[in-house]
């Protein structure tokens, strides 16, 4: 069976700011260890931990996120913030619904789908700000 990527990271992901891109592609490659372990079917046992993972290291990403825009008074923060809790919700309800046979695949649609459109474009509504203030 060939083994793919699920998410190929591109340059054009990139927002310019260090540590967010950093995490950015963390949060990818987690996503992208859920697809190995499913498509290997080796599944079973692995995704709640990776799931559990991907929510701990997504609360430190909006933390630093949050962090960096309080501190150049992004004007939609608190929309931004509401963003944030809602992925935060919705990937807890998954980790729930994993123990009730929900379909991991969908899952990861889901994650693929709402970091690709977040990073690329609510992202990257602050980048400039961040970039220009902060002097990165």
């Amino acid at each position: 069976m060939k083994q793919t990527i699920y998410i190929v990271w591109s340059e054009n992901n990139n927002l310019g700011i260090p540590i967010v891109d950093e995490q950015h592609r963390g949060i990818i490659s987690t996503i992208n260890s859920l697809h190995y372990f499913m498509q290997t079917g080796q599944s079973g046992e692995i995704i709640k931990p990776i799931l559990i993972m991907l929510e701990q290291y997504t609360k430190i990403h909006f933390k630093t996120e949050e962090s960096i825009l309080e501190r150049v008074n992004y004007p939609d923060l608190e929309n931004h913030k509401k963003l944030h809790n809602n992925l935060l919700a919705k990937t807890r309800n998954f980790i729930i619904e994993l123990n009730k046979s929900e379909n991991p695949a969908v899952l990861l649609k889901f994650l693929r789908d709402w970091w690709l459109t977040h990073i690329n474009i609510e992202d990257k509504k602050y980048a400039s700000l961040v970039k220009s203030i902060l002097n990165i």
